[in-house]
């Protein structure tokens, strides 16, 4: 034998076994959903009078991390949802969690589309200064040219 003990071995085999780097990836992606869901937080809380737009940019943070996450989160469930025993990958335990995961994906999507609704007042509020203050900095430098 080549001197290496047999669990090293076992582990270093274990170790390439798909189901590890997919174990590091869904860890990842809950730990991002756990963010959007923070952002959406802070999206639905009234804005602070220092910073009246905050609930849009946080708004916006979660609905780009919603939709980093939707098509991973998407293989995951595809996974946990296979009936054919011997294409399955995840026990159940661990499908459960898969699952778990992906109806708070959905409610999370659900809750940032309703708070787009509700904000949308105030984006519009936002695009309208911001448009008046480009036409004050274009009238700004027609003048001084």
């Amino acid at each position: 034998s080549s001197g290496v003990p047999a669990v090293v071995q076992r582990l270093a085999r274990k170790a390439q076994h798909p189901i590890f780097p997919a174990m590091a990836e869904f860890k990842t992606l809950v730990a991002r959903l756990d963010e959007a869901e923070q952002f959406l937080e802070r999206a639905s809380a009234p804005a602070p009078a220092a910073s009246p737009y905050a609930p849009l940019d946080a708004l916006d943070a979660a609905v780009s991390a919603l939709e980093e996450l939707t098509p991973r989160v998407g293989v995951f469930e595809k996974r946990a949802l296979e009936k054919d025993p011997d294409k399955k990958v995840y026990g159940p335990k661990m499908a459960e969690r898969v699952l778990a995961v992906a109806g708070r994906l959905a409610d999370a999507a659900e809750a940032a589309d309703e708070l787009s609704d509700s904000l949308a007042p105030l984006r519009r509020q936002r695009s309208g200064e911001r448009r008046a203050e480009q036409q004050r900095e274009e009238e700004e430098a027609q003048a001084a040219a």
